[in-house]
């Protein structure tokens, strides 16, 4: 790549706050920066925390766009663009999706849009605005098939105009996490279970927003109902809740509802990520909702076999060839994900074989390099 500074990309998004496609972003934008290209990356609302996580070298700009329609945003956003004068501008998520190509209609400046997830809540209304964008619009990408699919079939973009790019991960970061004092102070020294063998010690765990869209009562129920299993009275169960958002007292709530306190450990955000993922014996999402979820392939990177509910891109995010498989994609209920996570609970091996085979999968097929050379290359063939 050369380091020529006609090699300008500007990325826009609403906020970086934490969350999947913002912490993909991140990691993207830091990438191409150490590449050489200069990078802008334009806040519409406000910076977020994860700003702090950009590379230097990555010049940030922020225009504080109101609450609620903000019509002066379209001229402050086409001068700061403008002023950038990029190769092209990729947009994340509805709103900069949005607000980038409206505020470029009438500009040469091509813009790459990415959508992360099959936005199904999107009202009508809403699915028009896309589809008409889509004509100013030089590329769309699509974080997975799911999402893909969605997009040509249901809102009309044609398909000539997208791309599916998998969301990939730092691999070696979350290969080296260490999780062993983790694992030790979740499962605790309660003098019933420390005389058990390790397999019939099983911390089960997931990471993520408390959001509707993760449904973690689901989560909960499948719980309640190993926890009942006659054939798992042997098993000390625990499952990690790693993360906080809008539905933490109503998710604490159900947990106090379902009578399961001693069996649950909620610990907040946390920044060990990679420690955390080696520590659980099987990573969960019980979504209703995904794109192309990160914290799957963290997971499977980290050594760690995966159930995850088949919601959206999620069956992207599952290591596969052949018989092998990094974990099970499940349907969307708790009877479905308890009798997936029973199996593996009982069956220590299976966890093995998976937790193996989806680490050398992941190491292979999901590091973020592939990502963003799959993106460079992209932006490359739009630009001007």
């Amino acid at each position: 790549m050369s380091n020529d500074a006609a090699n300008t990309i500007a990325f826009t998004i609403e906020e970086l706050t934490v969350g999947g496609a913002e912490k993909m972003l991140v990691a993207m934008a830091n990438d191409i920066a150490a590449m050489g290209w200069q990078v802008h990356l334009v806040c519409l609302r406000e910076a977020g925390e994860l700003a702090s996580e950009l590379d230097s070298r990555i010049i940030v700009t922020v225009l504080n766009k109101k609450t609620g329609p903000d019509i002066g945003l379209l001229a402050r956003l086409n001068k700061c663009l403008t002023d950038i004068n990029p190769i092209c501008v990729n947009s994340h998520l509805c709103v900069a999706n949005t607000w980038t190509r409206a505020a470029l209609a009438i500009s040469s400046i091509p813009v790459v849009a990415t959508e992360h997830s099959r936005d199904t809540w999107k009202p009508n209304y809403y699915r028009k605005i896309d589809w008409l964008l889509s004509f100013r619009t030089a590329a769309l990408v699509a974080v997975s098939r799911d999402t893909a699919d969605f997009y040509e079939n249901t809102i009309g973009v044609n398909g000539k105009l997208i791309h599916v790019i998998n969301n990939g991960v730092d691999t070696q970061v979350y290969a080296n996490g260490s999780g062993r004092k983790l694992r030790d102070e979740w499962l605790g020294t309660d003098p019933e279970h420390t005389d058990k063998p390790a397999e019939q010690r099983v911390l089960l765990g997931t990471v993520g927003r408390m959001i509707t869209a993760k449904n973690h009562q689901r989560l909960i129920d499948s719980l309640y109902h190993l926890v009942k299993d006659e054939a798992l009275q042997h098993i000390q169960l625990k499952l990690v809740f790693v993360g906080d958002g809008p539905e933490r007292e109503a998710v604490t709530a159900y947990v106090a509802e379902r009578a399961l306190e001693n069996y649950i450990v909620f610990t907040g955000t946390r920044h060990d990520i990679p420690d955390v993922l080696e520590a659980f014996d099987v990573f969960v999402l019980s979504s209703d909702r995904e794109g192309h979820p990160l914290t799957a392939l963290e997971a499977q990177a980290a050594g760690t076999s995966v159930v995850l509910t088949n919601a959206g891109g999620s069956a992207d995010a599952i290591a596969y060839e052949g018989d092998n498989a990094g974990g099970e994609l499940v349907e969307r209920s708790d009877v479905a994900l308890a009798a997936a996570l029973k199996k593996v609970v009982l069956d220590p091996q299976l966890r093995q074989r998976r937790a193996t085979f989806g680490q050398k999968h992941a190491l292979e097929n999901f590091d973020k390099r592939h990502m963003v050379a799959r993106y460079v290359s992209l932006f490359e063939s739009v630009s001007r």
